[in-house]
């Protein structure tokens, strides 16, 4: 068995002996079993990669903008920074995205 899996199993027996159990008799696999404990681990309702559907780019957008209100400013600034070297390609000077110019 590879070192990472002795550790996922290692880390599933210490944080739930139940989930250890399932995975020693068959019932459910390692990769499943970690991604449960450590879900209960960080007190999460759910878990990426545990039968969720990744939302789309445009529901994350709006949830975050909900969450934490920034200023058209603070979505530029943070714009530049995940795209320092092409970010001015994107970023038009049509604030209302209409197409006129």
């Amino acid at each position: 068995m590879s070192k990472e899996k002795n550790l996922k199993l290692l880390t599933i027996k210490n944080i739930n002996p139940e989930l250890y159990e399932k995975v020693t008799k068959g019932e459910l696999n390692i990769t499943d079993a970690y991604n449960e404990a450590k879900r209960i681990q960080l007190g999460l309702t759910e878990f990426r990669g545990t039968n969720t559907k990744k939302n789309e780019f445009a529901v994350d957008f709006k949830r975050i903008i909900q969450l934490h209100n920034p200023s058209p400013e603070q979505l530029v600034v943070e714009i530049k920074k995940a795209y320092p070297f092409t970010w001015k390609e994107f970023i038009k000077a049509d604030p209302d995205n209409s197409g006129k110019k």
